[in-house]
């Protein structure tokens, strides 16, 4: 952390970095560590404040402190227009304030976007599942014949997992699914009583159950405890900020490691207007600054601009540098800037109660935050195929004891029966939720808003046009089936059947929309994530996605800033940027 405060500190506007890097979150920070590893001056622009753990952290606030218990004052959400739902009363400071930071929705299509403006990003308080996609992801076309492959496969990226599971650490087991690769864990976090049950009926149905791959340090490395970070406690907080470390997350892993070399200079409170170009040959020559608290207009330049803001606002800064040889936003010659926006979708699923385990001793289940996965299961050989849909999902879920007996809320009585009843039946909850793939269709896209709304900086905003397809609603079905039948095996009582589909937005992995391609007339990037039409750029976020898969896509990330780094590096000593 005094690292970081170090790295706090003037930026000049007389002076060319060899790197400019907007954003602090997952993308951002590994670039900045990557890059002043390799001897680069690098400058991190933020567009929120700089964090101080111990203040503004929440990791062991307990509900029973709190008037509110912990859902914040009745509408608190309402009246800052917040439109996520996932902020809670001890971490809605980490999200942005939609009055401020506004976008707009095509009639019908309703969109969540849920932003983190701050230093660290959403790695503050990310669910830390750390995926690798395989072949059945990468070539996901010649798979099943829809869109097209990515330019990359498992084969090259491989490596680059490896880099970036060893610096983060990540725990699970190798689990030898070829859909689902293996990489370098740390001891898996065990399964509860609940969900040994559940392992043991999704396998009698023939699928598989695995636990978690999380971002989370059940053991500590060398290189983690150079860098302050402490072994994982289990105090099942994670969401409310980790002070010590043990989640991966920017502020405590890389950008403390990229302010070690003293070649970073972090300048938070810095919101980006645009990229600007050099006239003569638009190429990327800046950024245009107003400063978040001043409103101070600044200018700084670069050798190398990295965008990795987070997938909709490295488009929307993008799409806002227009110029003379940039008429449809930097970088958008082909016009697929902004299209094939995804989501994963959740929603569906099924919860109930588990009859085996009522009344039993109150435990600390819910200090491991890790629970359960059902790996994708449809369509990956002739004989899962579907005739309903293409892709996949996966079920996420697990059986613990919650530190808040939701339970109360629906359970019917007065006085000590109801406390009975509750008391009984909290210690038994079993659940499962979906992740799905989303198809990335050209219809689903942002633009900046045609009737010129802007934010509180005078920034014009998005507007996204979204929705699902067929594809999609089958999954959905079949997911809803699927998870119900895993719960009845399990011997599950009470059984909610949940079939309605989350809104595009609402699991928080918006990808897609900068996609990467070997053919310059319909992607916006190169296999390394640079710009087909500008060389010394680099969007090193989600947007640089082809397609969604079923899993979590923060490892996937890190892995791609890793690899465009290097490939960064090489150019520029070639003399190519």
């Amino acid at each position: 952390m005094q690292n970081i405060q170090s790295a706090i500190r003037p930026a000049s506007a007389r002076k060319r970095y060899d790197a400019i890097i907007i954003g602090s979150g997952a993308s951002g920070g590994m670039a900045a560590r990557e890059l002043t590893g390799r001897g680069f001056e690098v400058l991190v622009l933020e567009a929120g404040p700089m964090i101080d753990p111990v203040r503004d952290f929440n990791m062991n606030k307990f509900a029973y402190e709190s008037m509110y218990r912990g859902f914040g004052k009745p509408g608190w959400k309402q009246t800052e227009q917040w439109m996520q739902d996932t902020a809670g009363e001890f971490s809605s400071h980490f999200y942005v304030k939609d009055t401020e930071n506004p976008y707009t929705t095509a009639p019908g299509k309703p969109f969540l976007w849920v932003r983190a403006r701050i230093v660290g990003g959403k790695t503050l308080h990310w669910g830390r599942l750390s995926w690798r996609f395989s072949d059945l992801d990468f070539k996901a076309a010649s798979h099943d014949g829809f869109d097209v492959d990515w330019p990359i496969d498992y084969k090259e990226m491989a490596p680059y997992y490896d880099k970036a599971e060893n610096w983060i650490g990540v725990s699970g087991n190798r689990d030898g699914l070829w859909w689902q690769p293996d990489g370098d864990f740390l001891p898996a976090m065990p399964f509860t009583c609940g969900e040994q049950l559940l392992k043991s009926a999704t396998e009698r149905l023939g699928w598989k159950l695995i636990q978690p791959r999380v971002a989370m340090l059940t053991a500590v490395r060398d290189h983690h405890r150079k860098l302050g970070r402490a072994q994982c406690h289990y105090c099942g907080s994670c969401g409310n900020g980790c002070t010590v470390g043990a989640m991966f997350n920017s502020l405590s892993a890389t950008l403390p490691a990229a302010a070690a070399t003293g070649k970073m200079t972090l300048r938070p409170n810095s919101v980006v207007r645009h990229i600007t170009v050099n006239p003569d040959n638009g190429q990327a020559k800046g950024v245009a600054v107003v400063d978040r608290l001043t409103r101070e207009e600044i200018e700084f330049t670069g050798r190398v601009i990295i965008v990795a803001g987070s997938t909709l606002e490295s488009t929307r800064l993008l799409l806002n540098s227009t110029s003379r040889q940039h008429p449809r936003g930097l970088g958008n010659s082909s016009g697929v800037l902004g299209h094939y926006l995804v989501d994963h979708f959740g929603g569906t699923g099924a919860s109930g109660f588990l009859p085996m385990l009522a009344g039993r001793e109150t435990i600390n289940e819910d200090g491991k935050s890790s629970g359960i996965f059902v790996p994708r299961f449809r369509n990956l050989d002739a004989k899962t195929k579907q005739d309903r849909f293409i892709r996949g999902y996966g079920f996420e879920g697990g059986s613990s004891i919650p530190g808040f007996p939701g339970v109360a809320r629906s359970t019917p009585g007065f006085g000590s029966d109801f406390k009975k009843n509750v008391r009984r039946w909290y210690v038994a909850p079993v659940a499962l939720t979906t992740r799905a793939n989303m198809l990335s269709r050209f219809e689903n896209y942002v633009e900046i808003d045609p009737d010129g709304v802007v934010d509180a900086w005078g920034i014009p905003v998005l507007k996204v046009h979204i929705q699902h397809s067929d594809n999609e609603r089958e999954m959905a079905r079949d997911a809803a089936e699927c998870s119900t039948e895993i719960l009845r095996r399990a011997g599950a009582e009470n059984i909610t059947t949940l079939r309605q589909m989350t809104a595009p937005g609402r699991i928080i992995h918006e990808l897609g929309t900068a996609r990467m391609g070997n053919d310059p007339k319909l992607s916006v990037l190169n296999r390394f994530n640079q710009s087909h039409d500008v060389r010394n750029l680099f969007v090193t976020d989600g947007a640089a996605f082809v397609g969604a898969a079923n899993q979590n896509p923060t490892l996937t990330i890190l892995a791609l800033t890793i690899r465009a780094c290097e490939y960064l590096t090489d150019q520029v000593k070639r003399g190519e940027i």
